[in-house]
């Protein structure tokens, strides 16, 4: 009997989330097995939207990005970026969007301090519904860090900027590799599995995520049944749990670009 499909509990489609589906995926229109558990989707919590921010674009309130006054005014707030040519050049952010995100940042945070705490995070709506909102907002503090400051902020997202194909075909080979890239995309999609950080995603990791995605519908036999199913197909060699190569293999046919990438962050 073929196991039932997996879906997610209600939560904002354009939430920073992997969201689940049946097993197997469909490539190419045949069903491709072992792959459709590990489907990461799109992200934009940070996004439009994701809460009020000073506006950048015209009409009331909002400054224009015409002109050479708004070009003056987008420089000098630019200069009030920390490090700004260093993390351009680190991130692949333009300089707009750096300014954008720079406006986010502090409209996130409220109470003018100068860093993000996990609170603030959990403010976002599209974070809070999210059945794996905490397990992001991890990815935000790595070694239990309390204060999340600009940089670091950027450089979480910088994860999710669209590939630029003629930026990618000009990369000096001798540069580090970008964090947009592919394998980083695939990095951090990994480690939202990998809990206890050890570089290999075991059945009992497997089965807490399905946990958290999956509404009543399906039974705890049933999820046993599909983090078996899923584990097994992807581990190669035998040792019972999934590891980042493997991983990657698993997911050598999905298109990354497309799944985990926000269409702003350029």
């Amino acid at each position: 009997m073929k196991p039932p499909v997996v879906r997610a509990r209600p939560a904002d489609p354009a939430t920073l989330r992997p969201a689940f589906h049946s097993p197997g995926s469909r490539v190419g229109g045949k069903e491709r097995r072992g792959s459709g558990a590990w489907l990461p989707a799109k992200a934009a919590a940070f996004g439009p939207g994701a809460t009020r921010r000073p506006r950048l674009g015209g009409g009331r309130g909002g400054q224009r990005l015409g002109g050479s006054s708004a070009m003056g005014s987008r420089s000098s707030h630019a200069a009030r970026i920390p490090d700004v040519d260093s993390l351009r050049r680190e991130t692949g952010f333009s300089q707009a969007s750096l300014l954008r995100l720079y406006h986010r940042f502090h409209a996130l945070d409220r109470t003018g301090k100068g860093y993000l705490s996990r609170m603030d995070l959990q403010q976002i709506g599209a974070l809070a519904v999210n059945p794996l909102g905490e397990r992001i907002i991890d990815s935000f503090f790595p070694d239990g860090s309390l204060r999340l400051d600009f940089p670091g902020f950027v450089r979480v997202l910088a994860h999710f900027r669209p590939v630029d194909e003629e930026e990618d075909g000009n990369r000096d080979p001798k540069e580090p590799e970008p964090l947009n890239s592919r394998m980083n995309k695939l990095r951090f999609a990994f480690q939202l599995y990998d809990l206890d950080r050890d570089g290999k995603i075991s059945r009992h990791e497997m089965l807490q995520v399905l946990r958290l995605m999956v509404g009543v519908q399906v039974t705890e036999e049933q999820l046993e049944s599909i983090a078996d199913r899923t584990v097994q197909e992807a581990d190669e060699d035998g040792d019972g749990a999934v590891s980042f190569l493997e991983f990657a293999k698993a997911l050598e046919k999905m298109n990354i670009e497309q799944k985990m990438s926000i269409r702003i962050l350029k």
